[in-house]
């Protein structure tokens, strides 16, 4: 035996013992109760709470994909230390807890703190608290580390060297860009798209401070009426809720994937 395939074969039990512990839960979650009782949960409002969830994750998700295209370029490029020094800053939403990055919102955009003062002069009426803005606001600095990061891993790779190799041959720095690095980062600009989308909805502990009840009709998140259905003690509609969540969610992320492979 090729002492490839015995690497092969040694490692194989880690694979298998990974991926048992990712797949237990789920198939407990979507087993524990009979699939017509998860059925009826759709009535508990997890259907609409799951649409309004799905829609501002694409908006936050969109938004990240778009920041991230001119912001991986200008850091890549940098030769600044300063300039380097602050992108690893980048990573610093991930290891904050997620309650104390809603009070950090909080203290930022209310209306009655300076950066929210300055914000209601120039839009009348501004409010914050439990408003699709924060929700946007709040995913937006949780999740677009992931998909800066997603990008600027493939582009700092091989995508800047061919697009150098445009540049040779007279290519201007924007269409090289736009006509090599693009293109070549389409699969990238896709997961980073999906695990900011992803990241945005798995969100709930920011989101109990600045939006618990989303206006303009009291709609609570899907994480977020996951956990009221818990902490009410209605342990079974919390469970049928996340089997309808983890069912929708594979869903999207196989049609992605099959996305994925087309391109």
């Amino acid at each position: 035996m090729k002492r490839g395939n015995s690497l092969f074969y040694l490692f194989l039990p880690f694979f298998a013992l990974y991926l048992l512990f990712i797949i237990t839960p789920i198939f407990r979650t979507l087993t524990y109760q009979s699939f017509s009782y998860i059925i009826n949960d759709t009535s508990s409002g997890i259907v609409q709470s799951l649409e309004y969830t799905y829609l501002l994750a694409l908006l936050v998700s969109l938004l990240s994909i778009g920041f991230s295209i001119p912001y991986v370029y200008f850091v890549s490029r940098a030769r600044n230390i300063v300039i380097k020094s602050l992108d690893s800053l980048l990573e610093l939403p991930i290891m904050i807890p997620h309650t104390v990055v809603g009070i950090m919102m909080l203290i930022t955009f209310l209306p009655t703190m300076p950066v929210g003062r300055f914000l209601a002069r120039i839009f009348p009426g501004y409010g914050f608290l439990d408003t699709f803005l924060a929700v946007v606001i709040t995913l937006f600095f949780l999740s677009s580390t992931y998909a800066i990061r997603a990008v600027q891993i493939s582009y700092s790779g091989e995508v800047m060297k061919y697009e150098n190799i445009g540049r040779t041959l007279g290519m201007t720095p924007l269409s090289s860009y736009f006509v090599i690095g693009i293109p070549m980062m389409g699969k990238t600009l896709l997961r980073g798209l999906v695990l900011a989308w992803a990241r945005s909805v798995s969100e709930v502990g920011s989101l109990l401070i600045v939006a618990y009840s989303v206006l303009p009709n009291g709609i609570h998140l899907a994480g977020v009426l996951i956990y009221s259905q818990f902490t009410s003690g209605a342990l079974e509609y919390a469970v049928a809720s996340s089997a309808i969540l983890i069912i929708t969610g594979l869903i999207t992320l196989l049609l992605v994937k099959f996305l994925e492979r087309e391109k």
